[in-house]
């Protein structure tokens, strides 16, 4: 990705008990120059309360008390808001990751080595970028058709219409 792509602003839900994890992950963040907005949230309502608001990446400990990373992935996707959605954990198994991505996850980091965090935020959001231009043009796609079928249908009345029609005036010429 290029370089003014990847400076842009970044605003980022971080579901995240710890405070010194939270500011570790922050200072990474913005270390690459970006224009920062994290929140941190650690609770269930919290976490809930702050997707009403706008942004381009949820980044969510595995781990939290009353809690859990998967309880606010499956939270995010009853939404339907599309957002990518990272995990970060100190102690997260790969058996454990498998099931985070098998149920939505974007990707998941050991809070152990956050040396793949920008680029993992990067893709992430690009992913997302992607997915929802998909959508867009499927919706378009959806309706484009719609008309279609709604002017196919326009046309094969006209034309029976115009049947009728020519089955009449045949019909005066053929009268003695």
């Amino acid at each position: 990705m290029a370089t003014h792509e990847r400076k842009r602003s970044l605003r980022v839900l971080h579901l995240e008990d710890s405070e010194v994890d939270h500011q570790l992950t922050a200072a990474l963040l913005a270390r690459e120059g970006r224009s920062l907005t994290v929140l941190r949230v650690d609770s269930e309502a919290a976490f809930r309360a702050a997707l009403e608001e706008d942004w381009d990446v949820v980044l969510s400990d595995y781990n939290l008390p009353g809690f859990s990373g998967l309880a606010a992935l499956e939270i995010l996707k009853a939404s339907e808001r599309l957002l990518p959605f990272v995990i970060l954990s100190g102690e997260i198994g790969e058996d454990v990751a498998v099931q985070a991505m098998r149920a939505g996850a974007s990707d998941y980091l050991l809070k152990s080595n956050l040396t793949r965090l920008v680029p993992a935020l990067d893709r992430a959001i690009e992913a997302n970028e992607t997915r929802r231009a998909r959508n867009a043009a499927d919706r378009e796609l959806a309706a484009v058709r719609s008309e279609v079928d709604r002017m196919t249908k326009r046309r094969d009345a006209i034309v029976a219409q115009l049947a009728q029609l020519r089955d009449v005036v045949a019909g005066f010429g053929t009268e003695d």
